[in-house]
């Protein structure tokens, strides 16, 4: 076959966009196309070409240079000038990388064209950004580039060779060769070094970022090479945390002034420092002891055995009068600062308003809790050392694995694959440190519910998720995070992956759908925060084994999508959440389809929701009611259950059903009798076998003292809207954690939280003007409109008959690892 072309043309002075037509049918033609002017050319220079081609089934090889093409002819033909020669490459393989300096004003015309063939389909992708000319301050892209081998993500796979690069802000990335695109990243600032010479690997681990490469230099040379350059910007984010901790106690006492005496906080910070030299030193002492005992493995184990002990000994206390001394000198900053945690609205800036909430919620605890995480990894590295080397004494005789893996041969690197490289690293979830979660909302309900009823009263049959609510109807949980909170119960889906038979595995997808409702037994009648425009939110939850995502991705309807993976599933949703007034009662739908499949199994699960009702809102005890049938069917084998929420019976008029919440199950296999599951979908299930009745799934407690007068959340619901140190410095400017009037709320301040609510709902509604007035679209960044084929017609695009939905295009992971978040995302608060 022919492979993919490439060629740029010009023409100068001109002012009109070019249009470029393929010479076949096939393939469509690439091209970038932009307009430079005089005033501009002094800065600009062309775009780096970045291109990558792939081709699915044919790996083809360079023939004869091509000379000439219809497009490049049809281009001079109209006055163009070639600037670049036409160029033929190894499509399936190689990435094109060039740029050129414009010293002249014109159109700038780059034209992809290819020779169809019968045989494969392909598709290109192209990157060519105008830049400005770098200065020649800038630093390197690159400061270190070379070959090391990277263990491959399955085990007994060996390891590949792989062209590694450091950038001068500690991004490390790789890929197959220097020509091709990288295929995954890890910023090496925040993550854990372990660098064991006499082996010459090196363990790079991100910590709460899920990703860990074990890599190998080729040489003595290479392995100190880029150990020193590793260690360096490790050592560089460390110094730069610790006179972060300074920077920011003095500025916080600049703007406190007279709550507590400069010159206190600073002793304590001085200490810290001082403490923190003393781990330095002690972790050097610890190394230089490793190393000369690694050498000495056949010497009397006992000996060093107590001395090893006693230096264990020695930096456990140390690292314990370090936490003492970072959490003495937090008591000091909490005492400098007048709000006490109550943080009040000072500054009507609208540029600083999500700056100053952001401080005031999670700012007093960031340095300690650096340095505490950065004493964690240590802890954990230590420990770590230290069973290997129990491992050693106990089995001398025993071959290195280290060893054994080193054991390779130019032909075996040579022969590895792309395939075999995998892009992700393989995650479990299960060896990520759990953080400490707090147990209690840091305020009890505030706001009175009744007061929004005049709105209610003028709205009667609308859609209430379309107006502008006041912030008394809302609890503090934002729409984002009530999707992560059906996966409360996910242990149910670890339990369906584990069954051998396909209907127990229905069985307990079904409980699952089912279990979504249960915390919202005792909610208090108030609704999620809408979501702003590009509003997204992120849980990572290694004790329950899952990590989840979701956005905004349509503002009218209000549309979100999410998405959860697990070692065991994968769980997602796109769906329009509504919300309407009937005089007595509230409606809540949800539009949209739920899918499932499991891990090791071909089974694709989905279902949809019936409506749930918020009853007596007027007068009488308030109830939550879900009525209707949900239907969950495997689409590969056609098994299906049919749930039926029962409304509530007794009570009396004003009172709440004495017999409510029941559910009846019904699931058909194909041509065999049904099976059966009863229960209630607040407090348990049972699958029914004649009289005797099997447990499936018991309801948890709520977990929080005096619920009642905390909106009703559970324990995991409370844990929703913390930073924890699995997110802390991680998380994306449109996260929900950010937004102010929620975190207000939160902490109990419902009249700022109502300005701040008005303010944000306006500067959205101003943004969406000015987007409407550059006729621009506004488009979700992590989720992309895909084909469902469950999807009712004109579900994502109304008046349309495809039925599409909202699917996680797997970017959002990715880029969470680089730190490298998107520069164009305009303020949300």
């Amino acid at each position: 076959m022919k492979l993919p072309a490439l060629h740029l043309c010009a023409k100068k002075g001109g002012r009109h966009p070019l249009v470029v037509h393929h010479e076949t049918q096939q393939y469509p033609l690439w091209h970038f196309q932009t307009t430079l002017s005089r005033a501009s050319l002094s800065k600009i220079a062309f775009p780096t070409f970045s291109i990558r081609f792939f081709i699915d089934s044919v790996r083809s090889s360079l023939g004869p240079p091509k000379t000439k093409s219809a497009a490049s002819i049809n281009l001079q033909n109209q006055g163009l000038i070639e600037i670049i020669p036409i160029q033929q490459t190894l499509s399936s393989q190689i990435k094109v990388e060039d740029s050129l300096l414009v010293t002249e004003p014109g159109n700038y015309v780059l034209v992809f064209e290819t020779t169809p063939t019968t045989t494969s389909t392909g598709s290109a992708s192209a990157l060519a950004p105008i830049g400005f000319l770098p200065s020649q301050q800038q630093h390197p892209p690159y400061e270190l580039t070379g070959w090391l081998l990277k263990k491959k993500r399955k085990k007994m796979q060996g390891w590949a060779k792989r062209w590694f690069q450091l950038s001068s802000t500690g991004v490390l990335s790789y890929a197959l060769s220097p020509t091709s695109v990288a295929r995954g990243v890890i910023q090496t600032r925040q993550a854990t070094l372990t660098s064991e010479p006499k082996t010459l690997t090196l363990l790079i681990d991100s910590a709460g970022m899920t990703t860990t490469y074990h890599l190998k230099a080729l040489s003595v040379e290479d392995h100190e090479l880029w150990t020193r350059h590793l260690k360096h910007h490790r050592t560089q984010a460390l110094a730069e945390e610790i006179e972060g901790c300074e920077d920011w106690i003095q500025q916080r006492q600049v703007n406190h002034a007279g709550a507590v005496a400069k010159e206190s906080a600073r002793i304590e910070v001085a200490r810290g420092l001082q403490v923190s030299q003393l781990v330095k030193e002690k972790l050097q002492s610890l190394n230089r002891w490793i190393h000369h005992h690694h050498s000495h493995e056949n010497d009397n184990a006992p000996e060093w055995m107590v001395s090893w002990l006693q230096l264990k000994d020695e930096f456990e206390e140390l690292l314990e009068r370090q936490d003492q001394q970072w959490q003495k000198m937090q008591h000091t900053v909490w005492q400098a600062d007048p709000f006490g945690g109550r943080h009040r609205r000072t500054n009507n800036d609208d540029d600083h308003d999500g700056q100053r909430i952001s401080m005031a919620t999670t700012a007093v605890t960031r340095a300690p809790s650096r340095l505490c995480r950065f004493a964690d990894r240590i802890s954990s590295t230590f420990s770590e050392k230290f069973y290997d080397a129990m491992d050693i004494t106990l089995e001398l005789s025993d071959t290195d694995e280290e060893d054994q893996d080193s054991a390779y041969t130019d032909e075996e690197v040579a022969t590895t694959t792309d395939d075999e490289d995998g892009e992700n690293e393989e995650q479990d979830w299960t060896l990520l440190e759990p953080p400490l979660r707090r147990h209690q909302l840091p305020s009890p309900a505030v706001g009175d519910v009744k007061s929004a009823l005049a709105v209610f009263r003028k709205n009667v049959g609308k859609d209430l998720s379309s107006i502008s609510m006041p912030v008394s109807m809302n609890e503090p949980i934002g729409m984002l995070q009530r999707a992560c909170e059906e996966l409360e119960y996910s242990t149910l889906l670890d339990q369906a992956a584990a069954q051998p038979d396909s209907m127990d595995r229905l069985i307990y997808v079904a409980t699952f759908a089912i279990t979504s409702y249960t915390s919202t037994q005792y909610r208090t009648g108030r609704k999620p925060f809408n979501p702003i425009m590009t509003e997204t939110y992120e849980s990572i939850r290694p004790d329950k084994g899952f990590r989840f995502m979701s956005e905004k991705v349509c503002h009218n309807p209000l549309t979100i999508a999410a998405h959860a993976e697990s070692k065991n599933y994968k769980y997602w949703q796109c769906t329009k959440v509504k919300s309407k007034f009937w005089g007595k009662s509230m409606e809540f739908t949800t539009e949209g389809v739920y899918h499932v499949t499991l891990t090791g199994h071909d089974d694709h699960y989905t279902y949809s929701k019936p409506s749930s009702w918020m009853r007596n809102m007027i007068a009488g005890e308030k109830y939550l009611e879900h009525a209707g049938e949900m239907k969950v069917t495997n689409q590969s084998t056609g098994e299906y259950a049919i749930i039926t929420f029962k409304e509530g019976s007794g009570g009396g008029l004003f009172g709440a059903p004495t017999k409510r919440n029941d559910i009846v199950a019904e699931f058909h296999p194909g041509g065999d009798t049904p099976r059966r599951v009863v229960g209630k979908w607040s407090d348990h299930l049972a699958e029914e076998k004649g009289d005797i009745l099997t447990t499936l799934w018991t309801a948890d407690p709520p977990g929080v003292e005096d619920y009642e007068s905390h909106y009703g959340f559970t324990r995991f619901c409370v844990e929703m809207n913390e930073i924890t140190a699995l997110e802390q410095d991680r998380l994306p400017i449109t996260d929900t954690r950010y937004r102010p009037d929620q975190r207000l709320y939160e902490l109990g301040d419902a009249k700022e939280a109502d300005k701040e609510k008005k303010r944000i709902e306006q500067k959205q509604r101003n943004r969406r003007q000015e987007l409407e007035d550059q006729n621009l679209t506004w488009n979700p960044r992590w989720f992309t409109l895909e084909t469902d084929p469950y999807t009712e017609p004109g579900f994502a695009v109304p008046d349309s008959q495809a039925r599409q939905a909202w699917v996680f295009n797997d970017q959002y992971w990715d880029t969470r690892e680089s730190g490298q978040w998107p520069q164009d995302t305009f303020s949300l608060w």
